[in-house]
Parts: structure tokens; sequence; C-alpha cells
């Protein structure tokens, strides 16, 4: 580009250039590292996000505030363990203490995990004969004021899971948690 410059090739300098700025500016809008970048990217997430917990529960939202996130380092095959925990808004609280029948009978269902058996939402307390899940997605949480295990034996919970078993056991799983008293959603993804 400098040797065009200098040899005022105007053509060749032009031509250039706009292929540099075509390679600093694409990779820098699709990272979000370039100002400005997230006012195009924020509103596709926050969609993508209403739909996922619609398949998750039959409600559009957003997760709201995130207060608690862990995530491992994740192999070359996915295999790892996250966990997030959101506020949700007052609206979806209270949609939860008396959510439509679906809730119960269809939901989760999402598209990703098409292929795992899904555990539609339950009532707390939570049924001691599906301890093995809980037992594969849980973690504990030492910058927490609970435990996960409180918030499944709490009334007016809800959970639910979806999982892929391996010849010797549960194998991958998401585990959610819907607490509208106390304003939270607990996503939990553990593959191996």
């Amino acid at each position: 580009m400098l040797k065009a410059l200098k040899q005022k090739n105007k053509p060749k300098f032009y031509r250039l250039s706009t292929i540099l700025l075509i390679l600093i500016l694409i990779p820098g809008f699709y990272w979000k590292v370039l100002p400005g970048s997230n006012l195009f990217w924020n509103p596709i997430e926050k969609a993508e996000e209403r739909n996922y917990n619609i398949e998750l529960t039959g409600f559009e939202f957003n997760d709201g505030e995130l207060i608690y996130e862990y995530e491992t380092k994740r192999a070359f095959n996915g295999d790892g363990y996250s966990i997030w925990i959101y506020k949700i808004d007052d609206k979806t609280a209270e949609y939860f203490k008396k959510p439509k029948n679906e809730f119960f009978t269809e939901h989760p269902r999402t598209e990703l995990r098409s292929h795992w058996e899904p555990e539609f939402w339950k009532k707390t307390p939570f049924d001691k004969q599906e301890k093995k899940f809980f037992d594969f997605a849980h973690s504990t949480l030492d910058e927490l004021e609970f435990e996960l295990e409180d918030l499944l034996y709490e009334n007016g919970n809800y959970y639910a899971y979806e999982y892929y078993m391996h010849r010797y056991g549960v194998g991958n799983i998401d585990f959610y948690i819907l607490c509208p008293n106390r304003k939270l959603i607990v996503k939990i993804n553990h593959n191996t």
C-alpha cells in the first residue's frame, strides 16, 4: 500500500486501502470491538434470548440482570460446565406464580436440544427420584447466599431439565430452576 502511494499509483492505493479497511471493519464489527457495533448486535441477542425463553417456558421474556455466572473452559467437543443466574422482572415473576398449563406439559422444548429427553416443568419440592439428574448438574456456589438445592425444596418454585444419556448414565444436561418469589431463573449446562 505504501509502495503504491510512493509510486503515485492511486487506483492500486485505493484498492489496497479498501481491502485493508474491510479486513479491519468486518472482524471488528463481528467481534464487537468497534464502537457502535453493539447497537447492531444487542437487539439481535435480545431477540434470540426471548425466543430461547419462549422455547424454554412458553412465555416471552428477557433474562434480566446477570447476578451470577460461572463457565469452565470448554473442550474441543463442547464438554464443560456453565451456570447463569438471572434476575427476572416483576411482570415475568407474576406470570410464573400461576403459569398456563402448557408450561407443565410442553416445555422445555428447545430446538437446540431436539434429540435430548425433556422433563417438563414441575412444581417444587424436588422429586428425590430425579436426584441423579440434579447431582449431575449441581455445583457448589460459594459466592451466593443460597444453595441451588435450597431452591428445589422451596415452595412456589419450578424445575425442568433436558438430558442426554450415555452408556454409563447421564452425559449431558440442561437444568433449569425458576423462582418467581425470589425473581430468579437458573440455567445450568453440563456436558461430558
